[in-house]
């Protein structure tokens, strides 16, 4: 009965583990909950079957499955999903650019709805994928959204992952351009993900202020974009951006019923 209380125990502590600090090696789930190599690897083979967990893709670390999106939270996702379909596709109509709903899981900025341009020249849906959260506008917003702690058990406890050229490369970065989508409560892709993607994106909150998602415009960096980061608002991204409040304002209503 113990060895399966601790076995269960350290099952539980592996997922609020991951569940904070994202995508770990085998070692250092290991290391974390003081148990040798061998426990942590029939651990984590138990909870892959169960879909709890799962590997990166072309890496050896492991991250929160499928399966641990927590009732709480789906019902929650689910619902801030259902009830912003309406305000997206009227906002897609507004501005004819691609609108993307977005949550943080772990390190990526994972599309939870879209609705896609009809322009020729578009940024397509990609509901279920996400590039790196400090690459993306909706990821800045979300990681603007979090503590000290939490960012740090999430972010900065390694290298950030390449982007392209124009993409944050150091967490002294990362931390000021944070501090600036605070100040000014929206945060903007310039090719950072993409090279030619522009995004700008704001938070959505829940009734209680928690940031439950982000509400992003994208578009091809060459028709909407300026020529750099450091670029002032322009007129036409002044209107894209309270076009993209007034949506999200729009939304966080409707989550309150």
């Amino acid at each position: 009965m113990n060895a399966t209380l601790n076995s269960v125990t350290h099952a539980l502590e592996i997922l609020h583990l991951l569940r904070r600090r994202g995508p770990l090696r085998l070692s250092e789930v290991a290391a974390e909950i003081g148990v040798g190599t061998s426990s942590a690897h029939r651990l984590m083979a138990t909870l892959r079957e169960q879909r709890f967990v799962r590997q990166e893709v072309g890496g050896k670390r492991y991250e929160l499955g499928s399966a641990m999106l927590f009732s709480s939270e789906v019902t929650a996702l689910e619902h801030c999903v259902a009830v912003s379909r309406s305000v997206m596709e009227e906002l897609q109509e507004q501005t004819g650019e691609t609108v993307h709903l977005s949550v943080l899981r772990g390190k990526t900025c994972l599309f939870a709805s879209s609705v896609e341009s009809q322009r020729r020249v578009r940024v397509t849906s990609r509901v279920g994928q996400g590039p790196f959260a400090h690459t993306a506008a909706g990821g800045k917003v979300l990681l603007a959204a979090l503590d000290e702690d939490r960012l740090g058990d999430v972010y900065l406890h390694e290298a950030l992952a390449a982007g392209t050229p124009a993409a944050i490369a150091s967490h002294e970065e990362l931390s000021a351009e944070l501090s600036r989508v605070r100040e000014h409560g929206f945060a903007r892709n310039l090719g950072e993900s993409e090279d030619d993607m522009y995004a700008i994106a704001v938070p959505v909150r829940r009734p209680n202020g928690e940031v439950i998602s982000s509400l992003t415009i994208a578009a091809p960096l060459s028709r909407i974009g300026p020529s750099s980061a450091g670029a002032p608002l322009s007129p036409y991204e002044r209107e894209v951006l309270d076009a993209l409040r007034a949506a999200a304002a729009s939304i966080e209503s409707l989550l309150a019923f």
